[in-house]
């Protein structure tokens, strides 16, 4: 495989992975925070711009390099139906945990992830993303 075609793959990764059969993924979730301070004047502001407070969002990690400050999910956003994936910061998440996940939609998003493939291919699978979880809720800034 050429330079040119790792950086396409990488780009572009193929949805069409080979899930080994199983019906369900495991997936870090988590919801957004309810209230949080924002701004030099420390306003209140509620849920983030793009999700409303308690929306459920499907967590990949990939941003190890700058202590997770910033997480890429998948979510349902304030005014549409369909799923978006962006990048948010991590303190405006509260709750992550793990769970399984049988939408074909985020599976093939998350399977084609480095971060959950590798997790998936060891045989400490559970106990890497436990791992994970545990330092992410170190994370959320909420006000109480």
């Amino acid at each position: 495989m050429n330079l040119k075609e790792k950086i396409s793959s990488w780009i572009n990764p193929k949805k069409e992975i080979d899930f080994d059969n199983r019906e369900f993924e495991f997936c870090i979730v988590g919801n957004i925070i309810d209230e949080h301070f924002w701004g030099m004047e420390k306003e209140i502001k509620k849920g983030s711009k793009q999700f409303r407070p308690g929306a459920k969002v499907y967590c990949i990690p990939e941003f190890g390099g700058t202590a997770h400050e910033s997480i890429r999910v998948l979510g349902k956003p304030r005014k549409q139906k369909r799923l978006i994936n962006i990048i948010i910061r991590t303190y405006l998440i509260k709750d992550f945990r793990i769970q399984k996940v049988y939408n074909p939609r985020i599976q093939s998003e998350i399977g084609s992830h480095h971060f959950y493939w590798t997790n998936r291919r060891s045989k400490s699978e559970m106990k890497d993303l436990n791992k994970m979880v545990d330092y992410l809720n170190t994370l959320t800034k909420e006000i109480e």
